[in-house]
């Protein structure tokens, strides 16, 4: 999570005396924002938090940078105007993001008019039968809400997440969180955690498109990053690797979309090499999303190395 929400880092690193009273001070506006949005209809907030968050990010440099770094990859063929739209229309959908972490009660509650299901049968069918599955998403259009499902199916879900530096902010997105329906575990217990839920039957869910530094070089977007590689594993170990998004449908409403379970292209391969294969499976899933509309992928902090290779031309 960010350090920092309203100041840039650089400049509260050389001010650490007032790094407390700025985190008050930034889940004071928060909790202003949410009560704010839970006085809106949904679709008014969302309105109202987009145009907001919109204009915010569009003047900010030092929200434009990593994003504007990302585009250069996603999109090495757009002028730079295209990508400027680009970069208003992602912030625009954090604002929209924010509404739905906001007011993911009322959604719940409102499911059969705001939410819809379009599920692989192969995945239904896992799901059916109550198994432990690894549920993988992206920061890509209404993440979120993808945990309703958990609760629409009966699953008992663990959702992952990266604790806050913030107390207070921490705090604030806990309560919100809690709204997925399931369990909360912290990133910092790593796989270890993540294996215990699974063995006791829990299914896991969990964005996978972040940086992770000491992760693998897999290819993403033709150019290797560092990746995440612990889907993979536990898929090798017998848990299903599914891929699940919600999508923004006018109304507003989602539709929440439940991908075939990964599978290793060769089961007889080496495990290094399988692996590789998911994790190379998973990525070009997240690309597939991304490619539909890069506006809707939250891609916020920097994805790729700063010196990366050139990317690649095949294919």
């Amino acid at each position: 999570m960010a350090k920092y929400y309203l100041l840039p880092k650089a400049m509260m690193d050389r001010l650490p005396a007032l790094k407390h009273p700025v985190w008050l001070l930034e889940a004071a506006v928060f909790y202003l924002l949410y009560g704010a949005a839970r006085l809106m209809p949904l679709g008014m907030a969302n309105r109202v938090f987009g145009a907001l968050l919109g204009t915010l990010g569009a003047r900010n440099p030092n929200k434009q940078r990593p994003v504007q770094r990302n585009l250069a990859v996603v999109m090495p063929d757009a002028d730079e105007a295209t990508r400027d739209r680009v970069a208003r229309e992602i912030f625009r959908n954090t604002g929209l993001a924010a509404v739905e972490l906001f007011l993911l009660d009322r959604i719940w509650r409102g499911r059969d008019r705001y939410i819809e299901y379009s599920l692989h049968p192969e995945a239904e069918a896992v799901i059916r039968r109550k198994e432990a599955i690894v549920f993988a998403t992206a920061h890509v259009g209404a993440w979120q809400v993808t945990n309703l499902l958990g609760r629409d199916y009966d699953l008992s879900v663990s959702v992952l997440y990266a604790p806050d530096r913030n107390p207070w902010m921490n705090r604030f997105f806990l309560a919100r969180r809690r709204h997925f329906g399931g369990s909360l575990v912290p990133t910092a217990g790593g796989a270890r955690d993540m294996i215990r839920e699974l063995a006791a039957g829990r299914t896991i869910g969990a964005a996978f498109d972040t940086r992770i530094d000491e992760g693998e070089m897999v290819p993403f977007f033709g150019t290797p990053a560092p990746t995440n590689t612990l889907p993979a594993l536990l898929s090798l170990r017998g848990y299903p690797l599914i891929p699940i998004r919600a999508v923004r449908l006018p109304g507003p409403r989602y539709r929440i979309e439940v991908s075939a379970p990964l599978k290793p292209s060769d089961p007889d391969a080496p495990r290094k090499d399988q692996v590789l294969d998911l994790t190379t499976q998973l990525n070009a899933v997240f690309e597939g999303w991304i490619r539909e509309d890069p506006g809707q992928w939250l891609c916020l902090k920097r994805r790729w190395p700063k010196h990366r290779p050139p990317q690649s031309t095949d294919g």
